[in-house]
């Protein structure tokens, strides 16, 4: 699979925009002043985290569907 091909399954990706609108809902508290920077990297990570572990769980269903 090229990386063309890559981008673009991630961008049909739904994890991939909750992740975004994570990021956005981050930055816009922060900016606003309605959370610090500590609060503001404990969401990045907390988002992050889910991102991966959400795909994790998918290529571990993928993997044992195949023969």
């Amino acid at each position: 699979m090229t990386f063309l091909e890559q981008l673009k399954m991630m961008l049909r990706s739904r994890k991939f925009w909750a992740l975004m609108a994570a990021i956005i809902a981050t930055l816009a508290a922060y900016l606003t002043q309605q959370i610090d920077v500590w609060q503001a990297l404990q969401a990045l990570v907390a988002a992050l985290a889910v991102y991966s572990t959400g795909v994790a769980i998918e290529d571990s269903g993928n993997a044992s569907r195949q023969p």
